[in-house]
């Protein structure tokens, strides 16, 4: 497709979904540089065009862009880069990270690059012990690159966020809940469950990272006794497990749901609901969690699944 039949496609959902062009480019390209896109006059690189179409709420890239072969193997990497945080295989992501700066220092250093480049180093901070501080002011670092507002705990309702943004305040909500600061952690949940809810997010995404977003809620509440938040939060999520198929959050979200109902003395329900968890996680090929289930109902709950 043409440049043009691109940036057509661009402005016209930005307009249906009620979008500036000075909230789809914050942080990512000058609003100068996207009216040029949108009018076919500039061509979107592919991390740019990648991350509008993400704001815009739409994963999948329908549109082909001529890009370099330098440019496909730093997409690659990033890709590595990815799987290895997934897995938290650190010493594979240390020798990636390595291997990804040693590309962009021979390439324009975008801020979306960098984003990405730092939010790594922050991972393999966390995953190699590193201090709350070192991790967070990384985690940090990197948001600052497209959203220099942020102050860290107060969300901000007017920005749209690409699936990178989203990822590195989430991590930063862990590490408040890691350090018992339980309200900035649920201050920050609470904005990404509400964007999910409320924005333009794609399908694929949303299935993705929506139930693990009220999966770390549901454990925040709990761990402020706040049971019922946590028993509404569970079930929103073991509902849009169900309708959507995320099997990999349905269980978890399944034992949170458990957990709140035994917090709240209603033994009997809970243990039925601890009973599913533990046969999904087995269907699953998830023993280790299985296991995990069988344990912590017995230990802190004194219930036999």
């Amino acid at each position: 497709m043409s440049n043009y039949l691109i940036g057509d496609y661009i402005r016209d959902t930005r307009l249906r979904r009620g979008y500036t062009q000075e909230q789809l480019s914050f942080g990512i390209c000058t609003t100068a540089s996207l009216s040029r896109i949108e009018t076919g006059a500039q061509a979107p690189g592919k991390h740019i065009l990648d991350a509008l179409m993400e704001r815009l709420g739409i994963g999948d890239k329908i549109f082909d862009v001529l890009v370099s072969k330098e440019d496909m193997v730093v997409f690659e990497k990033i890709q590595d880069v990815t799987r290895s945080i997934a897995r938290a295989d650190y010493d594979q992501l240390e020798t990636q990270i390595e291997a990804l700066e040693q590309l962009l220092e021979k390439k324009n250093r975008s801020n979306l690059y960098l984003q990405y480049l730092t939010f790594a180093k922050g991972m393999l901070k966390y995953g190699r012990g590193g201090t709350y501080e070192e991790v967070v002011k990384l985690f940090m670092d990197a948001i600052h690159m497209t959203l220099p507002n942020f102050d860290g705990v107060t969300p901000n309702e007017n920005n749209l966020l690409t699936f990178h943004e989203i990822a590195i305040i989430d991590n930063i909500a862990t590490m408040y809940a890691e350090q018992n600061m339980m309200e900035q952690a649920l201050r920050l949940g609470y904005w990404l469950k509400q964007y999910m809810e409320k924005k333009f997010v794609d399908g694929k995404e949303k299935t993705a990272r929506y139930p693990m977003i009220l999966y770390n809620l549901c454990n925040w509440l709990g761990n402020m006794e706040r049971y019922e938040e946590a028993k509404e939060i569970a079930e929103v999520g073991v509902n849009f497990c169900i309708e959507y198929g995320n099997l990999v959050a349905f269980p978890r979200l399944l034992f949170n749901k458990g957990c709140a109902l035994a917090s709240l003395g209603d033994r009997k329900d809970a243990t039925s609901i601890f009973k599913q968890a533990e046969a999904i996680f087995t269907a699953t090929n998830q023993m280790q969690m299985a296991k995990l289930t069988a344990d912590l109902c017995k230990k802190h709950y004194d219930i036999e699944i």
